[in-house]
């Protein structure tokens, strides 16, 4: 465990599709909520839990999907799923950059979520990832994005008489899965 992750090193997308599938029903979670990144067009994951028997919606709006009718999804969820744009060895953090289909909200409304990180998401320092930032703003004429949303383990929070607490603006629990 780094920074209260639950690591798991996967060696090939079969493994990545059982330990998702296992992750699930040892948390007895009827439904599911990812978000719409390209980790997931390389990966089955929809198909590997709904063939457990779990429901599983890919959290992006279009005409089928009002933004409240997702929002109901992603809070009815026992698990969210993300890729990661990048995730840092130095801090134990996974990065994920605004953009269309995606909604942070998988990352932070349900009690767990699961992280998939590809090996060139991987980079050493949050210097690396500063880097790279700014590399794309100069690519895309000065537009990075409004945020980035660093995830460093569950939620965890000391503001109430200095007492420890975990998953009260966030998850409780967080696994992050190494592609490769």
């Amino acid at each position: 465990q780094l920074r209260g992750w639950k690591v798991h090193r996967a060696s090939n997308p079969e493994d990545v599709l059982e330990y998702v599938g296992l992750v699930a029903i040892g948390l007895g979670v009827s439904k599911v909520v990812r978000s719409d990144q390209e980790v997931f067009r390389d990966l089955s994951v929809d198909a590997a839990l709904q063939s457990r028997g779990i429901s599983v919606t890919a959290i992006a709006r279009d005409e089928g999907h009002s933004r409240e009718l997702l929002r109901e999804e992603i809070i009815a969820a026992g698990l969210g799923i993300t890729g990661a744009d990048y995730a840092v060895a130095e801090t134990g953090s996974v990065v994920v950059l605004p953009r269309r289909g995606l909604s942070r909200l998988v990352s932070l409304v349900p009690p767990v979520h699961l992280a998939l990180v590809r090996p060139q998401d991987l980079v050493g320092t949050l210097d690396d990832v500063f880097l790279l930032r700014r590399l794309d703003y100069y690519r895309n004429s000065g537009d990075m994005g409004s945020y980035l949303n660093f995830i460093t383990g569950p939620s965890r929070t000391a503001d109430i008489e200095q007492t420890l607490v975990v998953g009260v603006h966030g998850p409780k629990e967080v696994h992050l899965v190494l592609l490769g």
